[in-house]
């Protein structure tokens, strides 16, 4: 293979997150990956190659639930897998009741990580738990954690431990945000600011709900990739979703707004080029 491939595979499940990196060796590394419904479009795209790291963001279904899936299936013995990197929260963390909204709290924390738990033991041998500052070499691609999870966000706590990551080859870089929310992104911006500059951004959670315009700036993106369907990218600036003031204040989340208006940021830093699910599986030359 001449050049570094990256595929932002479409979704088959209603929304999701799911990458595919080829080096020039014939080496995969996969980010997240989707729901039980979008493996067969990931295995066809990782078609048999090696796969020396498999990312896994956070522990949300339509990240990890499709992994989960083959792992209970038969052991993922449809992957070659080397090694699987993530920082999930302790599952203990859950029962702090400290919080602005335990029921909401509680609930993130059930979404999908007892299910992970239940198959972790099956991935052990292979797993690697990312610390903040490790950096993962596949061939020509070079991999920097910058962010991992951090106990004391506790109004958006999975999505906000989602690993932040650069990705860098020989001719581009690429920053991943996983579904990084507000106060999440306020952390990375705070400590992290000057390592985020980069060609290319992954949308943090979607595109919407998301890390703050500061953050972008601060990554100054020539291209973005959105995971996201025609419903989502076209999202107003407050759906009706989150147009109830008191329950996010409730909950600690009050800066939660629609796609439109970081489509609008983007706009103002002057993004031309945008990769979006919406429009099939993207293929980016890195």
């Amino acid at each position: 293979m001449e050049k570094t491939k990256m595929y932002q595979l479409t979704e088959t499940s209603p929304f999701m997150m799911s990458f595919v990196i080829v080096t020039k060796n014939d080496n995969v590394i996969i980010i997240d990956g989707g729901r039980e419904e979008d493996m067969p479009l990931l295995k066809e795209y990782v078609n048999g190659r090696h796969i020396s790291a498999w990312i896994l963001t956070h522990a949300h279904s339509d990240h990890i639930s499709g992994l989960v899936s083959e792992i209970k299936k038969n052991g993922g013995a449809d992957f070659d897998v080397e090694k699987f990197y993530y920082n999930f929260p302790p599952y203990e963390d859950a029962f702090n009741t400290n919080v602005p909204d335990y029921e909401y709290y509680k609930s993130d924390f059930d979404e999908q990580l007892p299910q992970f738990l239940e198959i972790e033991p099956k991935i052990k041998d292979k797993a690697h738990i990312v610390k903040e500052g490790d950096i993962l070499v596949v061939d020509e691609c070079k991999f920097e954690f910058i962010f991992t999870y951090r106990p004391y966000l506790t109004s958006n706590p999975i999505n906000d431990s989602s690993l932040v990551f650069k990705l860098t080859t020989p001719n581009k870089t690429v920053l991943f945000l996983g579904d990084l929310g507000p106060d999440g992104g306020d952390i990375l911006y705070r400590e992290s600011r000057h390592l985020l500059k980069s060609d290319i951004v992954q949308m943090a959670h979607h595109g919407h709900m998301n890390v703050s315009m500061e953050v972008y700036a601060a990554i100054m993106p020539e291209a973005c990739m959105w995971c996201a369907p025609e419903w989502l990218y076209n999202e107003v600036e407050i759906p009706d979703y989150l147009d109830k003031k008191e329950k996010f204040i409730k909950m600690g989340r009050v800066r939660m707004l629609g796609t439109k208006i970081t489509r609008d940021w983007m706009d103002k830093l002057g993004v031309k080029k945008h990769y979006v699910t919406k429009d099939g599986t993207q293929e980016i030359e890195l």
